[in-house]
């Protein structure tokens, strides 16, 4: 019995690890820091920089992340390249702001050139076919059990008091 109930959420648990449907398909393995001149179809994520409106488009750039395995970014400090994802119509600067994590899909069209201090920095242009805001992350960095609480019976029931880690920017 035990094995059926085993096999049964196999397909539950898959489902829960698998790539949201707006970022399926096949792309290009190539990294942001080597598309420059390329028109490949390309599915990158990162952080927001900012977002760049115009009257008829918004772009966001993007500090480029390794992605896991539900395309979402990594949490890590190995960026891979920026990149400015440019789609029709307004991307709302308080929704996708800096520090919020996306995942875009596309087809590099061209660079953009920034200033960042006293250097240039070349970046692929990527339209846009889906841009992807994530849920912010909550990290449990403290977990704390009462030893003195006592439930009803003879045995102990400590309850788990979760502190969130405060947002990273």
């Amino acid at each position: 019995m035990s094995r059926f109930i085993a096999l049964a959420a196999l397909p539950l648990l898959a489902a829960c690890a698998s790539v949201p449907q707006p970022l399926r398909g096949e792309f290009s393995t190539m990294q942001p820091s080597a598309a420059i001149g390329s028109s490949e179809t390309v599915r990158w994520g990162g952080r927001v920089i900012e977002v760049l409106s115009t009257s008829d488009e918004s772009c966001v750039e993007v500090v480029g992340l390794p992605l896991d395995h539900s395309a979402r970014p990594l949490d890590v400090d190995d960026e891979i390249g920026r990149f400015r994802a440019c789609k029709p119509g307004f991307l709302d600067p308080a929704i996708f702001a800096p520090g919020r994590e996306i995942t875009v899909t596309g087809r590099v069209e061209g660079e953009v050139t920034r200033q960042l201090g006293e250097y240039t920095y070349r970046m692929p242009r990527v339209l846009a076919d889906s841009v992807l805001l994530w849920p912010e992350r909550v990290d449990a960095v403290h977990v704390h059990q009462d030893p003195f609480y006592w439930g009803p019976g003879w045995w102990p029931m400590r309850p788990l008091i979760i502190v969130p880690a405060p947002r990273r920017h």
